[in-house]
């Protein structure tokens, strides 16, 4: 009788086994849900401009209640700082700016740690805005004030937009040497334009280049003329290198004679020298030996023009080194020297 029981049951469970199986073949599965793409606003200038005033009243509200010393009593531990900035800005940012400009004590207080704040927004200034990518803006921004370049990065973060980092980076130091050599360019022309005498230094070079080969020739021709005019003026001298020479009498009538051929000499080489026309490189070198300036590098002599008789006009001026590593000329005076006889004059204009 039990054995029947069981087996009553033994079949009734195997049927209802039976009909779960099918009823769980022929369901169905349930439809995976579809993926929901988010949607990003659009953030235009303004409201580029608006988030980082918010960034930079941000970091202002939490210091502004600070104690004399620099504690911020309105915040009992980091993690609430770090919470506050969270509402503005990235992970990455808030510790950057946590870590610069904060610090805590044992006791787990905060305090301010330096004066010194981050790069705000100059609203006075221009800037670039620009559109990475749907989720990432940025928008850059030259503060000449304090010579930098300033990009900052703004990113939507699931619901809100957020300053998610900023760069910054020193204004090139090409743009700052251009201005600087168009402004000593400019003031280089002012000065020439007011000062006629005011010659480049290229210009003096090449003046140099030109009269500098006919320096020893004229140094050579001036000490010449100088020996025969002491030669002309000691007829006792002249004597004397006779009888050097081997005159065997030495009597006066002799040396009268001699003196008497060597004052010829003398006068035909002076007629010659008169006769022969002064150009400009002798008047110059006669100008320098006029002032005896003939080693001194410092000044030069540069003939000028020629007067309407024909004669030399000499300038002799200093090269004198600026600031800016150009050299100007300082005229030291102006000198005429005679076409026919080579004397020189002082000359004012």
């Amino acid at each position: 009788m039990k054995s029947r029981f069981f087996m009553a049951i033994f079949i009734a469970m195997a049927l209802l086994l039976a009909a779960c199986s099918k009823d769980d073949d022929g369901q169905k599965p349930a439809p995976e849900p579809e993926e929901q793409t988010e949607e990003i606003p659009e953030l235009g200038e303004e409201e580029a401009v608006e988030i980082l005033q918010v960034y930079e009243e941000t970091f202002r509200n939490i210091i502004e209640n600070a104690e004399e010393d620099g504690e911020l009593t309105d915040f009992h531990s980091w993690e609430e700082l770090h919470q506050e900035f969270l509402t503005i800005m990235s992970e990455a940012l808030a510790e950057d700016i946590e870590d610069t400009y904060f610090e805590e004590n044992e006791e787990g207080s905060i305090y301010i740690a330096t004066p010194e704040e981050p790069v705000w927004f100059d609203e006075e200034e221009t800037y670039a805005f620009e559109k990475v990518e749907n989720n990432l803006y940025k928008l850059e921004q030259e503060q000449t004030d304090q010579m930098l370049i300033v990009t900052y990065t703004i990113f939507w973060d699931e619901e809100k937009w957020i300053v998610a980092n900023v760069e910054l980076e020193d204004l090139a130091a090409e743009e700052s040497n251009a201005l600087n050599a168009e402004a000593d360019t400019n003031t280089d022309q002012t000065e020439q334009e007011n000062n006629p005498d005011t010659e480049t230094t290229a210009e003096t070079d090449e003046t140099m280049d030109e009269h500098l080969s006919d320096d020893t020739d004229a140094n050579t021709a001036e000490e010449d003329v100088q020996a025969n005019d002491s030669e002309g003026n000691d007829p006792n001298q002249s004597g004397t290198n006779s009888n050097n020479n081997g005159t065997s009498n030495g009597t006066d009538a002799d040396s009268s004679e001699e003196s008497q051929n060597l004052e010829s000499v003398e006068n035909e080489g002076e007629n010659s020298e008169e006769a022969s026309s002064i150009d400009e490189s002798t008047a110059e070198n006669l100008v320098k030996a006029h002032l005896n300036i003939i080693d001194d590098n410092s000044l030069q002599a540069v003939a000028s023009h020629q007067d309407e008789d024909g004669n030399f006009v000499v300038q002799v001026f200093e090269l004198v080194d600026q600031e800016d590593d150009i050299a100007h000329t300082a005229t030291y005076g102006w000198y005429t020297v005679d076409k026919d006889t080579g004397e020189v004059k002082e000359t004012q204009f």
